[in-house]
This record gives structure tokens, sequence and C-alpha cells, in this order.
């Protein structure tokens, strides 16, 4: 009896070592699965974001930009090699500097547009063909080390389960499956982050609760995060100041012209708050900017809705712009029409704050020319302006409007006509200038703004 029992403890000791060591077997291989494919993902954003990054450098062939590139995504945990080739295959920036001139296959998928992985060895490669406006102009390559980046979380979690072996066998499956489950957890989180952050939700992060390698993983998955969320910010940002139409040309410039200076022919309009000096005087600082703000808002939000870009604030005017960035053949009406909707606004918030708030009234000046719109200003400060004689005739027939006039010179006069109603205000000799202007003024209903103007 006694030999049996033993045996029969024998054969439960042994079901019970088999069953600790294939889960452990199973959990680890479960793990190594989950790491591999967040350090997949991870790589697919470092490539991603380097060949985003280096398609311009890589157009102009910026050595200096592109060497700055390549050390910086090598900084990456794990990362044993990056290199950016051109389209036809050269390497052209890389880690290892004996590569640089060498010819290598592009494996890379235009058609896709998407980083692809193949994994030899120990080493994970990721490649990601480098395009501007849907034309490959070349490709990124990095290589990622799985045994520096998961191996050792692998063989950490092999050592934890091996000490835990003992303890399963006492307290039995349960608990084993309980310590197993809390050991992959972090792991399941990062993945549940990774899956969330490639939906589009960068505001994801996923708390670091440990200090190893997963720590750190999950730590430098938080940074991307961070990363990807700040250039959104960004990207919001600027779309403050143009629409949202402009701001997707400008992201997606097939060759970068159209940020460059250029003569282009455009509207260009001012509005200005009249007598606002008188206005605020005796108010206090705050309740100026919030009155500014207001009516600068109001502004800003027309402009927008017709198509322009808004060039700048200037004290207590506006300056803005129609048919650049982005070419537009009725750029003269749209402008025309954002004033018209901007003296609708003021006049709707007149009568609303009435008796409440202090009433205000804009006048307005329009011209069409030909200017030069484009990056102007230094390598370290730079502004997206128009640049030329029309800006100054836009400039001067906004001082001679009347409070609540919209004035626009002949050049409009004449792409606008058919379309609205304007009377002849006759010849004006505008400071500056030896030929006199003829001025234009526009007649219209002052309504009620337009729906979501």
């Amino acid at each position: 009896m006694r030999s049996l029992q033993v045996k029969f403890s024998a054969l439960v000791v042994t079901v019970l070592v088999v069953a600790c060591v294939g889960l452990a077997w199973v959990a680890t291989q479960h793990e190594r699965r989950a790491l591999e494919a967040a350090v997949a993902t991870h790589g697919r954003a470092i490539v991603m974001n380097l060949a985003v990054d280096s398609k311009e450098p890589l157009l102009a062939r910026d050595q200096l930009s592109l060497g700055v590139l390549i050390e910086h995504t090598g900084k990456e945990a794990g990362l044993v090699a990056a290199r950016l080739l051109d389209r036809e295959g050269v390497v052209v920036a890389s880690l290892a500097p004996e590569e640089r001139g060498e010819s290598r296959p592009l494996h890379g998928d235009p058609a896709t547009k998407s980083a692809s992985v193949v994994r030899r060895g120990r080493l994970l490669e990721i490649v990601a063909p480098v395009m501007y406006s849907d034309v490959l102009v070349g490709e990124a390559q990095i290589a990622l080390d799985l045994e520096v980046l998961v191996e050792p979380v692998v063989a950490e979690t092999e050592r934890q389960l091996a000490a835990l072996a003992l303890a399963v066998i006492l307290l039995g499956v349960g608990c084993g499956t309980a310590f197993v489950a809390l050991l992959v957890g972090p792991i399941r989180r990062l993945r549940a982050g990774v899956e969330l952050l490639t939906e589009g939700d960068l505001a994801t992060r996923v708390p670091p609760t440990s200090r190893d390698e997963v720590g750190e993983l999950t730590r430098a998955f938080n940074k991307m995060g961070e990363s990807l969320q700040q250039k959104e910010r960004i990207q919001t940002a600027f779309g403050r100041y143009v629409s949202d139409y402009v701001l997707n040309q400008l992201l997606e410039s097939p060759d970068g012209s159209d940020l460059l200076g250029s003569e282009r022919e455009v509207t260009i309009l001012f509005a200005d708050i009249r007598r606002f000096t008188r206005l605020s005087e005796g108010m206090k600082a705050s309740d100026v900017v919030a009155l500014l703000n207001e009516l600068f808002q109001l502004a800003a939000d027309r402009i927008l809705m017709h198509g322009g870009t808004i060039d700048k604030f200037i004290g207590d005017s506006v300056m803005a712009y129609f048919g650049a960035p982005v070419p537009s053949d009725d750029h003269a009406l749209q402008a025309v029409q954002a004033a018209i909707d901007i003296e609708r606004a003021v006049a709707d918030r007149n009568r609303r704050l009435a008796g409440q708030g202090t009433p205000v009234e804009v006048g307005i000046g329009i011209h069409t020319g030909v200017v030069v719109v484009g990056t102007i200003g230094s390598d370290r400060r730079t502004d997206f302006t128009a640049i030329g004689d029309p800006v100054n005739v836009a400039h001067r027939l906004e001082k001679l409007a009347h409070p609540g006039e919209i004035l626009v010179s002949e050049a409009v006069q004449r792409r606008v006509r058919g379309e609205l109603r304007l009377r002849f205000e006759g010849e004006r000799q505008l400071s500056g200038r030896l030929e006199p202007v003829h001025v234009y003024a526009v007649e219209y209903d002052r309504g009620d703004p337009q729906e979501g103007g």
C-alpha cells in the first residue's frame, strides 16, 4: 500500500510538475509573442516616423538632416541598424558609416505606403517606403534585436516561473494560474494600449508597473504616444490660422513649392475696428483684450469659412488673403463675401448686446493684385505671408472706409460686378501712389450673418 501511495504521490507530483512546466511554457511563449508584437508595432512607428521626417531631406539630398535623423533614430532601445536609401537603392545615410554608397534592394511596397516586417533570426527588419505625394523617393530601413528587447524579459519570466513551480505544486493549479496571469498582465495592458494607439487614441498611456525590460518598453510606448500627440497638437495649432482644406494642401504639397516665395494673384482684405482707441479709453486692459478676441474670432471664422488665410493681427486690425497658398479662380468674390459676413456678424453682435456691451463698427478694404506669397524670414523664425504693393493698396482702402463700409478697388470690381451690387465712389488719391485709384463701395443688406459663420 505504501509503495502504491508513493507511486500515486509520485504520479500526482509528476502530473503537477508537467502541468506547471506546460503552463510555464505556454505563458512564456504567449509573453514572447506579445512582446514581439509590441516590438514590431513600436518598430513600425519608428520606421514610419523616420520615413515621414526624411522625405524632404531625401529629396533635397540634405546629408546633415539625414544624418541627424538617423542618429536620433539610433537612440531607440534595441535598434542595431538604421539606414535611408534613395529610390535607386543607394544608401544615403546609415548608423554604419561603411554602408554609405552601397546598393541594396528595396523591400517596401509603395502601393500600401505602410511598413513591412520580416524576421531574420534574432533580428526584426522593418522597412517603409518614403513617399512624397504618392511618389516613391526612397526607403527607410531599421533592424531591432529581439534578443535585446524580448529575450531578457522572457528569461526573467522563466526564472520567476521556475521559482514559483514548487509553490504552484503546493498551492494548486489555481494559484499557479493566478500567478501566471499576474506576470503577463503588464504585457496585456501594453498590447491593449498599442491597439488603442493604432486606432488613433493618441492619449492612451500605460502606467509602468516594473523597472525591468517590460517597464522600459512601457515607458518607451508612453514617450512615443506623447511624441505623436505633440505632433498632432502642432498640426491642430496651425489649423487655427488656415482652413482645413488649406492645411491639408500644405501638408500634402507635392514638391513643397507652395511654401516657397512665389508670385500669385490674390485678393487682400484688411478689416479694422473703427474708433477703437476712443472705445478702449477707460476700459481695463483685460476687457480690451477680451473685446479684441471676441471681434477677431468673428472675423477669423468668416475668413476661414470662405477659404481665406489669416496673415496676421495688427493691433485692432486683421489682414487676410484669398487665392493662396491654394489657388482659387474666384478669390475676389470669396474675399468680398467674407467681408459682408464680417460686417453682418458685427451688426448682429451689436444688436444682441444692445445696452449691455460696447458697440463696435468695422471698416474693410479689399484689393486684388500680384504679390509674393511664401515663407519669409530668417532660419530661426519665418512667417507664411504676402508681400507686395497690393497689400499696401488694400490697407489704404481700409483707411478710407467709413464704419460699416466695404471699399474695393477696380481690380476687385471687375471680378465681382456680376455677382454683387457695387457703387462707384469716385477716384481717390492713396498715400504713396502717383495714380489715383477707382474706388467702389459694396452694397449689402445687414441682415443675419450666414449660418455657421
